[in-house]
């Protein structure tokens, strides 16, 4: 590499962590915003009550935006939809020309502009119902669509001066300033989905739904129902019946497990079997798994659940789903030692269909439950 490389290199390399720092502090300079700012958050309030009064009405959140902007719009529209609240994106110049008659008045309209003065939105405003609340995501506090009577609230993200593209490249493309519309825009559809739906499960178990494709639905497809009926369907098990259509019905009965847990004691032909013996040689004289230690000991108090051997053997099948669907880790004392698992791996099991005897279950615990070192 030449010398007029390397300084280029070098020039390159200043420029992105530059960038990096700037967009990373106008993030946290929002946070703060809204952790301080009694006006940001009234107006983030009035907000979100539109929001959730347009879907509780059945109407949709209509998002809007030119340019960059429109691209920010998009992808919130695909936040709200996989989250399952009603949404769609309008193109400014489409709805002049035929587009408006998506909106109806049960909807709201979504605004997206940094400068709060774009004219390709000013110019929808005397074509739109008086009866659609509008509210507008800005980096501008005072412009010329905030005044304007139609105007219900302001999600503002404060740009400070010198953070402005221009002053920070010289020129004003879109960068910081979109960073910021998509960070609060993402916060703001994350607080209404536990608005409409406060149970955590519930909420996983509808974005399971909405999502079933990539790596984020093989991770939720244990609680996917339609897995479940297009597993039955492929097996030749036939349709699904009424009792399978239960929330997490498509999992191992817990009473299995149960039966499993209690009898391990006595089960020597199973590797791991006496897991739960406090007298077994194998417990006595096992290690303690580093990796997984490792990991529990770095885990955030809500990542791991944790239970007594007796609770354990208690479960019934919606406690057990309930605790790899919302932590990380499944641990249980025995024996004043603590064994824990990987949710993550628990699920996997299953998705093999490794769920129909007891000795299976009993592999599913002494495989994948291991002594860990919490000290």
């Amino acid at each position: 590499m030449s010398l007029d490389s390397h300084k280029l290199a070098a020039t390159a390399l200043h420029s992105v962590n530059s960038t990096l720092e700037n967009e990373s502090e106008a993030v946290q300079n929002l946070a703060l915003q809204y952790q301080e700012d009694s006006d940001s958050q009234t107006e983030l309030i009035n907000a979100l009550r539109i929001f959730y009064e347009t879907n509780a009405r059945g109407g949709k959140i209509v998002a809007c935006g030119i340019g960059k902007s429109y691209k920010i719009a998009t992808k919130t529209v695909a936040t709200f939809k996989s989250l399952s609240i009603g949404s769609d994106i309008l193109h400014p110049s489409e709805a002049l020309h035929g587009d408006l008659g998506l909106l109806n008045d049960r909807d709201c309209l979504l605004f997206f502009t940094a400068s709060g003065n774009t004219p390709e939105l000013l110019q929808l405003l005397p074509h739109i119902s008086l009866q659609i609340p509008i509210v507008l995501l800005t980096c501008n506090k005072v412009s010329q669509l905030s005044v304007q009577n139609q105007v219900r609230c302001l999600l503002y993200a404060d740009l400070p001066e010198h953070l402005k593209e221009t002053n920070v490249h010289g020129i004003p493309a879109p960068t910081i300033s979109t960073t910021l519309s998509l960070a609060l825009a993402d916060a703001v559809a994350l607080a209404l989905a536990e608005m409409i739906t406060s149970d955590h499960l519930k909420r996983k178990k509808m974005f399971s739904m909405k999502h079933p494709g990539g790596s984020i639905g093989s991770d939720l497809s244990h609680l996917n129902d339609n897995y479940l009926r297009m597993e039955l369907l492929t097996s030749g098990k036939g349709e699904l019946t009424d009792a399978s259509h239960d929330s997490y019905s498509s999992l191992l009965s817990l009473s299995q497990l149960r039966t499993s847990l209690c009898t391990m004691n006595g089960r020597a032909n199973s590797n791991g079997s006496s897991l739960l013996n406090s007298d077994s040689e194998e417990l006595q004289h096992s290690k303690p798994d580093a990796r997984l230690s490792s990991k529990l000991r770095s885990a955030k108090p809500d990542q791991v659940h944790s239970v007594e051997k007796e609770t354990l053997t208690n479960w019934d099948e919606l406690d057990l789903l309930r605790a790899i669907s919302s932590y990380d880790y499944v641990s249980f004392r025995h024996a004043k030692k603590t064994f824990a698992a990987e949710s993550l791996k628990i699920r996997s099991w299953y998705k093999l269909g490794n769920y129909g005897s007891c000795d299976n279950i009993g592999e599913l615990v002494s495989e994948q439950f291991h002594l860990v070192d919490l000290q």
